[in-house]
């Protein structure tokens, strides 16, 4: 706020002379303020002052002068003002001095010094100049001008005006002083809140390490132990099958039975943990190629047919109009699937299972399919619905008890489906069954449909499977893989039977390496041979 304001009983009524006060009060006004806070901390502020001070006391008294030349005023005026122009000038240079020796007088005392002098010089010596001249212009002399202007001095209100600026200098100090100590009260309230924000930042940021490194090192021990468990399931399964070419006995091949499906169900459940561990590792890859989306559908039918039969379900499939060959990755589309009609199957004890599939429009001319598996089986309630597609997460605690599984399947669909662009969902009505869908975009096949199919191994799809669990063992190098690879090897097709001697050479040397090649070679040969 303005230390002082121009109004009329600063006026003289001579307009040069009222000129040059406004320019005084607004020189005071903006010097206020800086000795108001600290003026010690504005050095050049406070020497510009003092030489405008200067300045503007010899440009006005020499104005003052001409006028009184001018007029013949009288010489007692003359003689005072000469005075008084000398007293100013002395008290600013005393100032100047004491601040240049370091010992500068408080922001008060200087602006004090100011506002007394201002009142004196415009509502004291510059009036009663003003008085004067305008009654000489009245027709009075210079002495009976000088006299009139003496008896007209306003001395008490000059000291009530003085007081009433030093009362508001006094204030002002105070409000600048508070507010001067709130700034740096704010100023220290920033600095701890920022401290506060780069500590829990930095608290945050191990905390997030912590846990990505705990993540890695999580999905690196399900990794590492699921591989370990594998390579053992895949020889138990291996011999089984061995075990089985060789018994007759009914309730021997029972017991077999019961003990295939038991590792079947393990090795379902390691290879789920795997999968999901290569998943949040990003070692989870896609491999596209030119497929027949109606095959897979079959295949993913055929894997839970003898369940679904067991159990008396009746099983449709409603896959017309859809394009014969695709490009995407089969095997994951098989995967997704087949978790969707094995829990069908699964949680439904009578009634039927349906699997539906067909084209969605797409208004960027790709292929869209969507496919559904719906069941009529117990449900799910549908605050158990959101949690379904996370990891070993079940619609029902208790399922997991009576139906098995770590509820992994679902998670990875989901997962999967996200890779291939997709998205999948649920609804449910708990006791009239579930319906589970999803939605991928494939593209065109880059290869034309001759109508043929691969024909069946020359071996038999069930020497083919346990070709495939003896290429994961030798894979695995595991050493079991040549007492299996022996007892079977009788029961190859003629033409894998070409390619024993080399098979036989690699295992006598356990080059485990070269093995699996020679072997996952012999199958692929025989597959196209027998196309």
């Amino acid at each position: 706020m303005p230390l002082m304001q121009w109004n009329e009983h600063f006026a003289t009524g001579i307009a040069i002379i009222d000129e040059q006060h406004r320019w005084l009060i607004d020189l005071v006004n903006a010097a206020a303020p800086v000795l108001a806070l600290n003026y010690q901390r504005h050095h050049e502020r406070i020497d510009d002052l003092l030489d405008q001070l200067v300045n503007y006391a010899t440009f006005h008294f020499q104005t003052e002068d001409r006028l009184m030349h001018a007029y013949g005023i009288d010489a007692r005026h003359e003689t005072h003002h000469q005075e008084s122009h000398a007293n100013f000038a002395a008290e600013v240079a005393r100032m100047r001095s004491r601040y240049q020796a370091g010992d500068a007088p408080t922001g008060g005392r200087l602006l004090t010094f100011l506002a007394n002098w201002l009142i004196y010089h415009i509502l004291g010596e510059d009036q009663a100049l003003a008085r004067q001249l305008h009654a000489i212009d009245g027709g009075l002399s210079p002495a009976e001008a000088f006299d009139r202007a003496q008896g007209d001095r306003r001395d008490p209100t000059h000291s009530a005006l003085t007081q009433a600026l030093i009362d508001a200098y006094t204030l002002m100090t105070e409000q600048n002083r508070n507010l001067m100590e709130n700034n740096r009260e704010l100023e220290r309230h920033r600095h701890r809140l920022e401290e506060l924000v780069e500590a829990r930042t930095a608290d945050l940021a191990r905390a997030l390490d912590a846990a990505e490194a705990a993540n890695r090192a999580r999905s690196s021990f399900i990794a590492n132990m699921s591989h370990e468990i594998r390579t053992p399931m895949n020889a138990i399964v291996g011999i089984t099958w061995a075990l089985r070419q060789n018994i007759a006995d009914p309730a021997q091949l029972a017991r077999l039975d019961q003990v295939g499906e038991a590792t079947q169900q393990l090795l379902a459940i390691i290879n789920g943990l795997l999968d999901m561990a290569r998943i949040e590792s990003d070692q989870m890859t896609l491999a596209p190629l030119d497929f027949d989306p109606g095959k897979v559908l079959h295949e993913v039918l055929g894997a839970v047919a003898d369940k679904a039969a067991a159990k008396g379900l009746h099983v449709t499939l409603d896959a017309d109009g859809l394009p014969p060959l695709l490009r995407g990755d089969p095997v994951r589309l098989g995967q997704i699937l087949g978790n969707y009609v094995s829990n069908a199957v699964k949680f439904t004890e009578k009634g039927s299972v349906a699997i539906r599939a067909r084209r969605l429009p797409d208004d960027d001319g790709g292929i869209r399919l969507r496919f559904e598996v719906e069941d009529t089986g117990i449900g799910i309630a549908a605050d158990a619905l959101p949690r379904l597609f996370r990891p070993f997460e079940q619609g029902d605690a208790s399922s997991t008890r009576r139906h098995g599984g770590a509820g992994l399947g679902l998670a990875i669909s989901r997962r999967l489906s996200e890779m291939m662009g997709g998205r999948t969902g649920a609804d449910s009505t708990p006791g009239k069954g579930s319906r589970f869908w999803l939605e991928l975009p494939f593209e065109a096949a880059a290869s034309p449909v001759d109508g043929s199919s691969p024909a069946a191994d020359a071996a038999g799809d069930g020497d083919r499977e346990t070709l495939q669990r003896i290429a994961a063992l030798l894979a695995d190098d595991d050493v079991r893989s040549i007492t299996l690879w022996r007892e079977c090897a009788g029961r190859l097709s003629p033409r894998l039977d070409r390619q024993l001697a080399p098979f036989e050479a690699a295992l006598a040397a356990y080059d485990f390496a070269a093995a699996h090649a020679l072997l996952r070679q012999a199958i692929d040969d025989d597959g196209a041979a027998g196309a």
